[in-house]
């Protein structure tokens, strides 16, 4: 592939602008669907103005549950979760490529922030890239996988194309130009550092390469704190505080679970569409194909305050090339050397810090 290009005109097909939550949970894709925590459908406009016309501005537990669903959710049944991922996730990276004429089959892929690898498994499968290399900072559990794999979708043996490396926050173990195509399905709101992972993403990818990315969902949307079980109504990241929503984790529910879950809500970066595009600048990317994922919510008045770009744009799925300079960084602004997959949230209180990571478990995808 010489250069990327789009046909003038075209429109993304519907499998294009698909939610990417959907992806993780078939029923979402039903307007009227059951959501986590909510049997009905939400109220129309109409009945939340008739509410705030009778007794002032609802109170904000009234507020109906916003209208989308949480993919990390843990509770999720176990067939579902690998069918949102093996089988839609990755039919969604394969699609939108696909949608400009783009194909897998006899590349080289890696895939940033890999975590249990069963997208990447999807795609190994059903794209037939070459070799596809799934990178995390977790080690990664091959035989876990299989076992998955033999169980949901009749596979006794991970095919030989594909393979698993641990990385470290900022550096990808791969070689320069090594990979025609990067692909990463919701990691960079949890990378410290975006943009040297981008430009370790820029070093391996091979010139004229794309880089696809899906981020879902951002922190400042209805579930972006990736709380849904315990905070189905959303916006839980503005409506308590951080000692509030920890101590309700750990009284409340799974406690494993939720020692996942709060290491992943811990390790959030608060990146936003216009904070993942300028990060791709500063790497040396041009974003060329985009499609943003919104829903239908109930802003609470704690999130009033947030641009609409902020709270209602949901997730993101894009393609983009190298084809600047990367931006040369403040010598403040490098990061520091670490040896731990991150030196602590931005917004995480020391005291707050998660219990130890079970290293065979991945990082959640």
């Amino acid at each position: 592939m010489s250069e990327f290009s789009i046909a003038a005109g075209s429109q993304p097909s519907a499998d294009e602008t698909a939610n990417p939550a959907d992806a993780a949970n078939p029923a979402s894709a039903s307007p009227t669907a059951a959501t986590p925590g909510r049997a009905d459908p939400a109220p129309t406009a109409a009945e939340v103005a008739s509410e705030t016309a009778t007794s002032g501005e609802p109170e904000v537990d009234a507020l109906p549950p916003a209208v989308a669903t949480d993919h990390y959710s843990k509770s999720a049944n176990a067939e579902i979760w690998w069918q949102a991922h093996f089988e839609q996730a990755a039919g969604q990276v394969i699609d939108f490529l696909a949608g400009d004429g783009i194909s897998l089959e006899g590349k080289s892929v890696a895939d940033i922030g890999c975590g249990d690898g069963i997208i990447d498994l999807g795609v190994a499968v059903q794209a037939k890239p070459d070799r596809l290399v799934g990178f995390d900072i977790l080690i990664h559990d091959a035989e876990e996988l299989r076992e998955r794999a033999e169980h949901y979708a009749g596979i006794d043996k991970l095919p030989e194309n594909l393979y698993f490396a641990t990385s470290e926050p900022t550096r990808i173990p791969a070689e320069d130009d090594e990979f025609d195509f990067v692909i990463s399905w919701s990691a960079f709101e949890h990378i410290a550092d975006p943009v040297a992972v981008l430009n370790e993403v820029r070093r391996v990818l091979r010139p004229h390469g794309v880089l696809f990315i899906q981020l879902w969902p951002f922190y400042h949307s209805a579930h972006g704190t990736h709380l849904v079980d315990w905070f189905p109504d959303g916006f839980a990241q503005f409506r308590h505080s951080q000692d509030e929503i920890l101590r309700k984790m750990r009284s409340q529910g799974d406690q494993q679970m939720a020692s996942d879950m709060i290491e992943a809500f811990l390790t959030l970066n608060e990146i936003t569409a216009d904070g993942l595009q300028d990060a791709l600048r500063q790497a040396g990317f041009r974003i060329v194909k985009v499609a943003l994922s919104s829903e239908a919510v109930h802003i609470p008045a704690e999130a009033a305050h947030l641009p609409l770009s902020q709270v209602a744009i949901s997730g993101i799925k894009l393609l983009a090339i190298a084809d600047g300079q990367p931006a040369s960084r403040p010598e403040s602004e490098q990061p520091e050397p670490s040896d731990t997959p991150a030196s602590g949230p931005r917004h995480a209180d020391p005291t707050d810090e998660p219990a130890a990571a079970d290293p065979q478990a991945g990082s959640p995808s």
